[in-house]
This record gives C-alpha cells, structure tokens and sequence, in this order.
C-alpha cells in the first residue's frame, strides 16, 4: 500500500490522523503521519495494509467510533 492509498482511505473513512492513530492504539498522532508523507514515507506494515483495506470495504468492529474524527 502506497502511502496516498492510505491517506486516501484514511479521508474516506472521515478520519483525521490523530483520530484514526488512536483507534488503532497508537500513542502519537506522529505515528499515521509518517505512513502518509510524501517525503521519505514509513513503509505500511501488512496487517495495517489488509486492515485499512478492509475498513475500506466496509467491515467494521464493535468498537467503531460513532464519530471517526
């Protein structure tokens, strides 16, 4: 997954990067942020691919913020 892929998804699901680092347990917003910038971009992990992937879709668990943002 490319890093505008997932930014892409991230805006699609209403998301900001704070909001969707932590519902994915991340301590710092820093964390989303270096998966999406264009300059010398954190690679995706796989799991993290297949998971924004399958929000994406559709799928969504029980703990699914009300409110993405």
């Amino acid at each position: 997954m490319t890093n505008a892929e997932f930014r892409a998804i991230r805006l699609r699901l209403g998301f900001t990067q704070a909001g969707l680092a932590a519902f994915l347990g991340y301590s710092h917003s820093m964390r989303v942020s270096e998966f999406e910038r264009a300059l010398n971009p954190r690679p995706v992990p796989e799991h993290l691919a297949r998971l924004m992937r399958a929000y994406d879709e559709g799928y969504r668990p029980a703990d699914w913020p009300l409110s993405a943002a």
